[in-house]
């Protein structure tokens, strides 16, 4: 019963970051605030896409990922449509990540939503088994920078940036296609890193 309203929630604490990493004009700060998003969903046992991905396969928990996948996209899309309506500078911002997004060979695309799925499961699952409190807020800030600096592709964040930029049928049949593939790509990327870690804690 909670599965949709904690996913729209963690769509919400996703856009805010990328709201933040918009405005920002220095990137490493950018970066870095950034991660609120993700500190706030896995404090508040929020639902997000990317973080649980990973344990797919040994929940068995397939519609579950879609349904939060579906829960994200409509948080993203609520939010970063009010927050555009609010901040209508925002859509220019946006209007040059998200080309440049688009015009990204395909193989491109999944390589670097790859290496975010990779990133993204260690930042949760450090949060998750880390006995340090520290060490487990600064695995979120580290892991979360680095992909965002390095360029990889976040599928619920870049359903933000499209939700900013997009106002045509053809730009959002467009960003839909390349959100589903970036989507994949963390979701190989993730299961990836879980079944490596996995393997060598055996």
């Amino acid at each position: 019963m909670n599965l949709l309203p904690k996913s729209i929630a963690s769509g919400i604490m996703i856009s805010i970051g990328a709201t933040v990493y918009l405005v920002t004009e220095n990137k490493v700060a950018g970066a870095l605030l950034f991660t609120v998003g993700l500190f706030c969903i896995c404090s508040f046992g929020m639902n997000l896409f990317t973080g649980k991905i990973g344990y797919v396969l040994e929940n068995k928990n397939h519609p579950n990922c879609l349904w939060i996948w579906v829960g994200n996209f409509l948080g993203c899309i609520v939010s970063c449509s009010l927050i555009r309506l609010a901040k209508p500078s925002l859509a220019d911002t946006a209007s040059q990540l998200v080309a440049n997004k688009l015009a990204l060979p395909w193989y491109s695309v999944l390589i670097l939503g790859f290496f975010c799925g990779i990133l993204m499961y260690l930042a949760v699952e450090n949060f998750r088994s880390s006995p340090n409190d520290f060490g487990r807020v600064l695995g979120l800030f580290l892991c979360v920078s680095a992909f965002i600096l390095c360029g990889f592709e976040h599928s619920v964040a870049d359903m933000c940036y499209c939700v900013f930029a997009v106002s045509d049928v053809s730009g959002a049949a467009r960003s839909l296609v390349f959100l589903l593939l970036v989507s994949i790509a963390n979701s190989i990327g993730a299961v990836f890193m879980r079944k490596l870690t996995l393997a060598k804690n055996a």
